[in-house]
């Protein structure tokens, strides 16, 4: 998305934002690599903090899911709870019935009985007083007894009834709680998926504040470069364009220490690129050193990033705050690995990476580089 004619006067930016608003500045004119950073770091916080949200919509989403697969086993359970009750109150009702059915034919043949007696013995006929009685004893005793069981039947399917009544109310609100839990759990993976959605923009923000900060930087090597060869018109006695600079080494002002132990191989200036075959500013100064070899912090300071940066490789950055007055910065560039990431702080001599050859290089070496107010500037001036 970004269109950029890098050292030209052509910036045909579109003016993305961040979710929550963050505009990437789109002037005409480049903005500065202080201001550049300023918005790559706002990006990035931001979109860290969508990580977060996203992490923490993950883990609610999940536990919603457990809840209403819980709540859905509870309900189930319950309605295989009811399902039981329901048959048993079913059951208790025919035995009732059944029950009072026998006691009904009971009755009848007690009646029956006992008429056919008092026929007998009106008739004259000679009638047993004593087996009279007994079969009217055997007959009342047996009707005593059915009719406690009628009366146990009728307990029964009343108790029955009212437990299929209390399972059936609970089934209900375990289903009802069932349903809650899947409406929490729509209602969490919707959240999940907003903030998912989130993070991917504001992942695709910080990729366009990023090409807007890395096109500021070579923006700012073009002006340092400007600088150089209208001082070289000025002065044409620094020697040839094609040739490495000439002009002496600053010296030092021992605020920092060598970010390497190896030679110096190529220093801070105008020179031809050894890969483009451009007349360029070489923004920092070069340490010549295996692959593997210790890269330490040239100074005190807060990691801003460590990440790959396309022809800088593996790269490093590290704020130094305010020095003397200066916002100062400084970069390790063509790591072969990393032993900080951002937001680390890191003190004197802390190693940060190893020597490498990622990115657009032609070796093994070290490429640091010191920005004072976003601008390049000659690293020797801060070596000792």
């Amino acid at each position: 998305m970004l269109a950029a004619a890098i050292g030209g006067a052509t910036w045909g930016v579109p003016a993305p934002t961040t979710a929550s608003g963050l505009i990437i500045r789109t002037d005409e004119q480049p903005p500065s690599v202080d201001d550049a950073k300023s918005d790559l770091d706002a990006a990035r916080a931001e979109f860290e903090a969508a990580q977060k949200t996203e992490a923490a919509a993950q883990r609610r989403a999940e536990k919603a899911s457990q809840a209403a697969h819980d709540a859905e086993r509870r309900a189930n359970r319950a309605e295989a709870r009811a399902e039981r009750a329901r048959a048993e109150s079913k059951d208790a009702a025919a035995s009732s019935s059944d029950a009072r059915e026998e006691l009904g034919r009971l009755a009848a043949h007690a009646y029956a009985n006992n008429a056919e007696l008092g026929r007998l013995a009106a008739l004259g006929a000679a009638v047993d007083p004593q087996q009279f009685q007994r079969r009217s004893n055997s007959i009342s005793e047996l009707m005593r007894v059915q009719d406690t069981l009628v009366r146990e039947a009728a307990e029964s399917r009343a108790n029955a009834a009212n437990a299929a009544q209390r399972a059936q109310g609970q089934a209900e609100a375990a289903a009802a709680a069932s349903a809650d839990a899947q409406q929490l759990e729509q209602e969490a993976k919707a959240a999940l998926d907003e903030a998912a959605a989130a993070a991917q923009d504001a992942e695709s923000a910080l990729a366009e504040v990023k090409q807007v900060y890395e096109a500021a930087q070579e923006a700012a090597r073009e002006r340092e470069a400007e600088r150089e060869r209208e001082a070289a018109e000025e002065n044409p006695s620094r020697g040839d364009r094609g040739e490495e600079p000439t002009q002496d080494e600053p010296t030092g002002s021992g605020e920092f220490i060598m970010p390497s132990s190896g030679p110096i191989t190529s220093p801070y200036g105008m020179r031809v690129h050894p890969l483009t075959g451009v007349y360029k500013l070489h923004s920092g100064t070069d340490f010549g050193a295996s692959c593997g070899a210790t890269v330490s912090a040239a100074s005190a300071g807060t990691v801003e990033s460590a990440e790959y940066a396309g022809a800088y490789g593996n790269q490093v950055t590290i704020s130094h705050g305010v020095i003397n007055g200066l916002d100062v910065t400084t970069t390790y560039n063509h790591l072969s690995s990393f032993a900080v990431s951002a937001g680390q702080s890191v003190s004197t001599g802390d190693q940060i990476g190893s020597v490498g050859t990622t990115g657009s290089s032609t070796g093994c070496h070290l490429h640091f580089e010191v920005l004072v107010n976003g601008e390049f500037t000659n690293p020797m001036s801060w070596l000792p």
